[in-house]
């Protein structure tokens, strides 16, 4: 039976009864501890500044876990020693357990390595290799066009995911809106799922990016969701970009949950379901980033009160 189905069944049950489907759905899903999350990515320009005083800020909102981005093989993080960052996160009861990279010239046993130090077992590719340019009209994002570019990011993603597993670490791809832009009645998404392999490679998904691109997320968290580690808790404001090319306006519809259209009820529910237990609430652009994390956790926790 699926997720969706069950709920349903329950939710018919539960009204001749006068329980609400919404309760019979928390006591039956809050099994899952998931700590409320951040990514770090969101308060990007701040921890350049003063990483101590950000981590500080992040704990008083209640966030308990965070996800770091872009991390390299080099020995400092934000200014700072690799230790003596990961002194900071646990002064402020922070657990980091996953870690963004970016797709140039990726040195998997160095990243590992500073990965270990961090605490990290778990590596995401951002994006794909080329789908962002940089140039006179700014960043444009696009997606695979032919099934054989869907093939080469497959076999770099298998690739990458048997050589991070080699030294001990999980390895995940991060989609943005483009991978559910249809490809020779394709779904790159689901391209890329179907031919890599799942004992190395799994996915983030990213909630906010894959309402923006219309598709139904439920769907995608239904039949994907054993091979989904994590997810990004971001919403969508319900408004269509009019370029989804540009990567910078498209990405200002992304707003914190609670703020759009995403159903983040259900978004839990399947997230239990399947024992997903890492969710990141992150905006990619905004002018508040703290209040705005603050913001969604909140959200988060109202409807799902046994976090």
């Amino acid at each position: 039976m699926k997720r969706r189905q069950f709920l349903s069944h329950t939710g018919i049950l539960a009204t001749g009864m006068g329980i609400s489907a919404h309760t019979v759905a928390q006591n039956f899903d809050c099994y899952v501890q998931r700590l409320p999350g951040a990514q770090l990515y969101t308060i990007r320009e701040a921890l350049a500044v003063d990483p101590e005083a950000v981590l500080q800020a992040l704990a008083a909102t209640g966030i308990r876990e965070v996800e770091l981005y872009g991390l390299t093989g080099e020995d400092s993080i934000f200014g700072m020693p690799l230790l003596s960052f990961r002194t900071l996160l646990d002064r402020y009861n922070l657990s980091m357990t996953c870690t963004h990279v970016f797709p140039e010239n990726i040195e998997v046993a160095e990243v590992s390595r500073s990965a270990r130090i961090l605490g990290i077992d778990t590596v995401i590719l951002t994006i794909a290799p080329g789908f962002i340019q940089s140039g006179a009209e700014g960043m444009r994002i696009q997606g695979p066009q032919t099934k054989e570019e869907m093939d080469r990011v497959a076999d770099l993603l298998n690739s990458l995911g048997r050589r991070f597993r080699s030294e001990g670490m999980l390895f995940g791809y991060h989609n943005h809106h483009v991978e559910f832009f249809p490809v020779a009645d394709e779904l790159p998404y689901n391209y890329i799922m179907w031919n890599t392999d799942p004992q190395f490679v799994r996915s983030e998904l990213d909630i906010g990016w894959a309402a923006l691109s219309g598709v139904d997320y439920l769907d995608v968290l239904e039949r994907f969701g054993p091979r989904i580690l994590s997810c990004h808790m971001k919403d969508f404001n319900g408004i269509t970009p009019a370029d989804m090319g540009d990567f910078l306006g498209a990405a200002a519809h992304l707003v914190p949950p609670g703020s759009g259209v995403v159903n983040f009820a259900a978004v839990l529910a399947h997230m239990d379901y399947f024992n997903i237990r890492h969710g990141f609430v992150e905006v990619d652009s905004s002018e508040n980033p703290v209040e705005d994390l603050s913001k969604g956790i909140d959200h988060l926790q109202l409807i799902r009160p046994c976090n």
